[in-house]
């Protein structure tokens, strides 16, 4: 019964995490240019730490979704090496918060719509050219 469970668990929790995962690895440029990046990058106010705002926002995202997911599994782990249903339970808490989590930063991301599709920010104008005959 409790192999069951975990590979229950196993496939929810890969359902919500490896989509982001492959998402995020589709989005990332495989190479840059470092002088086009500096002159296409959107500027933002440094503040202490050397930090912007944004970065700060999104290293605590980081931190945060890192310390979800190792919980996951530092829990899915205990309740297999002890064989206790409080730690299986444990275990769904802590895979339902990590599942919240991935929720609430997608929706932010939809609705926020901070990156288009071609890495832009809405704030920047997308130039459109119109060919007519």
């Amino acid at each position: 019964m409790e192999i069951i469970l975990f590979i229950l668990l196993a496939g929810v929790w890969a359902a919500f995490v490896l989509p982001s995962v492959m998402n995020s690895r589709r989005e990332t440029p495989v190479t840059q240019n470092p002088r086009q990046s500096s002159r296409t990058a959107v500027r933002q106010p440094v503040g202490a730490g050397g930090m912007s705002e944004r970065e700060r926002v999104l290293a605590r995202r980081r931190n945060t979704l890192v310390a979800l997911g190792l919980g996951a599994i530092v829990t899915l782990v205990a309740a297999i090496v002890t064989g206790s249903v409080v730690l299986l339970a444990l275990s769904l808490l802590v895979d339902v918060a990590l599942a919240g989590y991935i929720a609430m930063l997608l929706q932010i991301k939809q609705s926020s719509g901070a990156a288009g599709r071609h890495g832009r920010w809405e704030s920047e104008p997308e130039q459109v050219r119109v060919v007519s005959r």
